[in-house]
């Protein structure tokens, strides 16, 4: 088959990660698959999934969309790449790329899969949701936590959802984090948050109470990895922070190691769809302070109870986080149960294939 994927942009984040995936997955199994991002190419700092599929051989479009106004352009683009060289399924991931396929694509009656894979707390998109998904052949969701969402606040027809939740590979070869000019300690006891740093994730919590935090847990450092609009906060909290214990290592391309390395990943988010960072915490057995969002309970199983708290209790997540750090046995205990639940229920492979098998059996 012909398989275009298109999506917003492919930087790197769980939404690309997985589409990236997809693309080598269905390449390997025989498809013609290419990958259409409607905005520009990430710079080099940003560009380890680029990278990857170039390395695998994946046609890659980059239509350059930047700003609202430049849709018309991105609109007559890609409406010219599938002309030119016709699909027979599209798959659109993120919001924008949703919109945008429900606009052209079923015009040129191809068949469309949407795929949402967060909770949009925006009440101004819901209308758009509901008009892209009655244009779809399929909407995916990532968790029935987001299926849920979708039936009972966006209103989308629950005929038209299909759940297939996130898929982690296992990694057997011995790794080590990068040589570079990283601060940590080799004997530190690592505290880490990996995400966005955005509201959504939390991180404006954990800079607030990052102090104190550290004070009750003398041993430990914090690193934080990710990108975003509060990183002038975070590097300033580390500044003025407990001497050399708060680390701001920006984007990187070895957070599984940093998680290998790690004692707990913080995740104190707001809303999620089913959090990709959990599932990489769990095949690395690292226990996980999270609060009780979307796709966590169906992520973390009968463990989900000890490691989450209510969203948005901040005051029982911090508790929590100390709790945990002090209790080595309880870490142990969560460590396994986290790696075998990845492996058993959220192999990659096994995902990927419930695309497949949804794209080939649509006639």
């Amino acid at each position: 088959m012909r398989i275009d994927l298109l999506i917003t942009e492919l930087d790197t984040g769980g939404a690309e990660k997985c589409c990236a995936e997809l693309a080598i997955f269905l390449a390997r199994r025989g498809h013609r698959v290419r990958i259409i991002a409607l905005g520009p190419r990430p710079p080099a700092s940003k560009d380890s999934l680029v990278k990857l599929l170039e390395s695998n051989r994946i046609e890659l479009h980059f239509l350059g969309g930047k700003k609202w106004w430049m849709l018309l352009r991105v609109f007559l683009k890609l409406k010219k790449l599938l002309k030119i060289d016709r699909p027979d399924i599209v798959q659109s991931f993120l919001w924008h790329a949703n919109v945008v396929a429900a606009w052209i694509v079923p015009s040129l009656r191809i068949p469309l899969f949407a795929g949402i894979r967060v909770v949009e707390p925006r009440v101004s998109r819901h209308a758009l949701d509901r008009w892209a998904a009655s244009r779809s052949t399929k909407t995916i969701c990532v968790s029935q936590s987001v299926a849920d969402w979708c039936i009972q606040t966006e209103r989308i027809d629950a005929n038209n959802l299909i759940v297939i939740p996130n898929g982690i590979a296992i990694k057997t070869d011995k790794r080590a984090i990068q040589s570079d000019s990283h601060a940590v300690p080799d004997d530190a006891k690592v505290l880490l948050f990996v995400g966005r740093l955005e509201i959504q994730k939390g991180i404006d919590v954990l800079i607030e109470q990052a102090n104190r935090l550290l004070d009750r847990l003398p041993s430990h450092h914090l690193v934080v990895i990710g990108d975003g609009f509060m990183r002038h906060e975070l590097n300033t909290l580390a500044e003025q922070g407990p001497r050399g214990r708060i680390h701001c290592l920006g984007q990187r391309n070895d957070v599984r190691e940093w998680m290998a390395r790690s004692e707990l990943l913080l995740l104190p988010t707001r809303y999620e769809g089913m959090p990709n960072v959990i599932l990489e915490a769990m095949i690395e057995g690292l226990p996980v302070v999270t609060t009780r969002v979307e796709g966590v309970v169906e992520l973390l199983g009968d463990h989900s109870q000890q490691q989450s708290v209510a969203k948005e209790d901040w005051h029982a997540f911090f508790e929590l986080a100390v709790t945990l750090a002090n209790a080595q046995q309880s870490r142990n205990e969560m460590s396994a149960a986290n790696r075998e639940r990845a492996e058993s229920e959220f192999a990659l492979e096994k995902q990927l294939a419930r695309y497949e098998s949804l794209y080939t059996n649509l006639n």
